[in-house]
């Protein structure tokens, strides 16, 4: 009897492991969701392999989601729309289905200006046109940031012109305290912990927060290329799920002192550690003897604060313009997708048709 031969083995094909999610972030209070994601073992749960990075600041940010270095960022929601229509560059195909916080800003001044009588924009006003004679410099973290529209309100309040009577230069959020403490400004608008830091070094204090100039904005969005939510649908519903989960972790009261705490210990809040106390668990020191509630100063959860909803885009748009950064009168096709955010949670979609994916940008200023 012929001995039975086997045929060859084929050699498998090599198994490819999907490369880590790579989201960027900047060094402040409201990214806490991502890190918390990441020490809870949230995005672990979700089934993702996640690579949070730290960056300087959103030039940095900008830079590696339009060089596809990044899958997804925390990143002012302004960001969004400066992308879309490449206003200081080539567009780049981007979109958001969350808003991870709301509010958590202010305005913060040097101690010097207090001692030369500024209690508030008015009397600001009057010192810039009877006793300084030059352009005060502020400094805010982008021009396309809600921080720049908080900042120019504050002024307005008080008569001055943001466009011709002062200055405004764009810094990273860390850099904002040391150029306040060497005079290099006399101000700032920031997210937290940079107006608490200023404070606790006794060389600023805040006339103005969120709460009193746009109560509950909306600020950072979980920014993302299309490329990859389109190439990886799963992976996109599992990032939205493990943030939304975090954010939640985030906005209850009884855990805030955790998460002070799992921020400290955090090897990218060391520095920085003991001022994210007042924003987190509160009160806030304002640095003139008002306090704010930490509930009213930042949130990272609730049906009006997530939502990635027409009103936020219109708001976001309607400020764009009246800041002079862009004479688009619609938002691009697109630039929201919630019916992601529907899906990932469950969460049955409205009928509606679904959205377009061409997008089209009039021409900015």
């Amino acid at each position: 009897m012929p001995a039975v031969v086997s045929p060859p083995r084929l050699p498998r094909p090599p198994v490819r492991a999907r490369p880590p999610v790579k989201i960027g972030f900047a060094l402040l209070s409201d990214s806490a969701p991502l890190t918390v994601a990441r020490e809870l073992g949230l995005f672990a749960k979700h089934g993702l392999d996640v690579v949070l990075t730290r960056e300087l600041g959103w030039a940095s940010i900008r830079e590696k989601i339009l060089y596809q270095d990044l899958d997804a960022a925390h990143a002012p929601a302004p960001m969004l729309y400066r992308l879309l229509f490449g206003l200081d560059g080539k567009p780049c195909d981007v979109f958001t289905s969350y808003f991870m916080n709301a509010g958590g800003n202010a305005v913060t001044l040097s101690t010097g200006l207090r001692r030369m009588g500024v209690r508030s924009a008015l009397d600001l006003k009057r010192l810039l046109r009877s006793k300084h004679p030059e352009r005060l410099i502020f400094a805010v973290v982008s021009l396309f940031s809600c921080h720049y529209f908080l900042l120019r309100r504050w002024l307005i309040s008080g008569g001055i012109d943001p466009d011709k009577e002062v200055l405004i230069a764009v810094l990273p959020p860390e850099q904002m305290l040391s150029s306040l403490q060497n005079g290099h400004i006399e101000g700032f608008c920031s997210g937290e912990p940079w107006n608490s830091a200023a404070v606790m070094a006794g060389t600023g204090w805040c006339p103005a927060t969120s709460g009193s100039l746009a109560p509950a904005h909306p600020e950072k969005i979980l920014l993302t290329r299309s490329a990859f939510a389109d190439r990886c649908p799963d992976e996109h519903a599992a990032l939205l799920r493990a943030v939304d989960e975090a954010c939640q972790w985030c906005e209850e009261p009884a855990n805030r002192p955790a998460l002070v705490d799992m921020l400290s210990s955090c090897r990218w809040f060391r520095e920085c550690r003991l001022a994210l106390r007042p924003a987190l668990l509160g009160p806030f020191d304002c640095g003139d003897g008002n306090r704010v509630a930490a509930a009213d100063l930042l949130r990272f959860h609730g049906p009006a604060i997530n939502a990635a909803t027409e009103e936020k885009g219109a708001w976001l748009l309607s400020q764009m313009r009246h800041a002079r950064l862009l004479t688009a009168e619609h938002a691009p096709e697109g630039a929201f997708r919630p019916e992601l955010l529907e899906e990932a949670l469950g969460v049955p979609a409205a009928a509606k048709p679904a959205p377009a994916r061409k997008r089209k940008a009039t021409a900015p200023l």
